[in-house]
């Protein structure tokens, strides 16, 4: 968190939620907060401020120095994990999953890309030369560093469970931002972003927010405790992809894929409630229970021609009112006849 941002007050009792927490930022912002500025940040006294840094030395062993020209304190060697075996698979499994991180936007390239030498490092020659030969389609973007910001101050609040005040940008209303206090249940990726799911104090509910549309976010001093019927399992499983479907009731789906589909579809894991039957001529008819939601409907017009609605009518009624839109865009109209389109004279 940058230099100047204000948190609300605590007690002695978060002592060691403060100490967690001033490790974290002397780590992530060396030289950018002194005595004067740690002690506003946490609301105690310069004091106790020297207190806290003498037992993170002494009793942690942590390398805290103060820069010689005032600017503040830093971490001049950070702290290293206990060296961990692992057999090859295990490193192997590890090196991949690591590099995985490469397509996912947000993902620190620098540390990532430390991490993975060492992990080469340990395998033969000629698996580490295989690996070499594997390309990164994707470049960093821009919005990388912004992203991973966002993404560090979000597991430093859920570590410490404080709820956070952030500036979201919705998007709906044009874009309209609003301000509200959230408490970080988890993040989890999706796609090609990230999402964070927690309690949102404005609408008293379980809200997913997109991590790329919060503007501003500040951790606050206030703890919060996960609600005890909160599970992820349950909420991913309620909805289709990451938003939760609000007052949509659950309903039996059932497509069939042609044979030219059919192998994407069987091949993945969509749903927990999903059930895949192979046809005999090469389609396949796959079975789901869940909400209706935009991203649903999304997903089956994905696959255009190659999927048939079987039920229920309300699902089939979208796809329709989505084709017959698209002919109505490129100046089709439909013909008597139904399933045929003419040009529009």
């Amino acid at each position: 968190m940058p230099r100047g941002a204000r948190l609300e007050r605590h007690g002695e009792g978060d002592r060691v939620a403060r100490l967690v927490d001033m490790v974290l930022l002397l780590g992530q912002y060396p030289r950018q907060y002194n005595r004067a500025a740690l002690a506003e940040r946490y609301g105690v006294t310069e004091r106790q401020v020297t207190k806290d840094l003498q037992l993170l030395r002494e009793r942690l062993e942590l390398a805290i120095e103060r820069d010689p020209s005032g600017q503040g304190y830093y971490l001049a060697s950070v702290p290293r994990l206990p060296s961990l075996q692992l057999d090859l698979a295990q490193a192997l499994a590890l090196l991949l999953a690591a590099e995985a991180g490469h397509y996912v936007p947000g993902v620190s390239g620098q540390e990532l890309s430390a991490a993975l030498a060492r992990l080469r490092a340990i395998l033969p020659d000629r698996v580490r030369e295989l690996l070499g030969k594997t390309a990164r389609v994707r470049q960093p973007s821009k919005t990388d560093e912004r992203r991973a910001t966002r993404l560090r101050l979000l597991f430093e609040a859920m570590a410490l469970q404080y709820t956070v005040e952030i500036s979201y940008r919705t998007a709906s209303r044009g874009g309209e931002r609003v301000e509200r206090r959230f408490d970080p249940y988890c993040v989890v990726p999706f796609g090609r972003s990230w999402y964070v799911i927690g309690w949102c104090h404005l609408r008293r509910a379980i809200r997913t927010l997109k991590v790329d549309r919060i503007e501003n976010l500040w951790i606050t001093r206030v703890p919060f405790q996960i609600r005890p019927e909160f599970s992820l399992q349950d909420f991913l499983a309620a909805s289709w992809g990451m938003f939760e479907a609000r007052d949509v009731p659950a309903e039996e789906v059932e497509l069939e894929f042609s044979e030219t589909a059919a192998p994407w579809v069987a091949e993945e894991e969509w749903h927990p409630t999903q059930q895949v039957e192979q046809l005999p001529d090469g389609r396949v008819r796959f079975r789901v229970r869940l909400p209706i939601t935009p991203d649903f409907v999304r997903w089956v017009l994905y696959y255009g021609v190659e999927v048939t609605v079987i039920r229920p009518d309300s699902l089939r009624e979208q796809v329709l009112a989505h084709a017959r839109g698209i002919l109505r865009k490129y100046g089709v109209r439909e013909a008597v006849q139904p399933g045929v389109a003419e040009a529009a004279r």
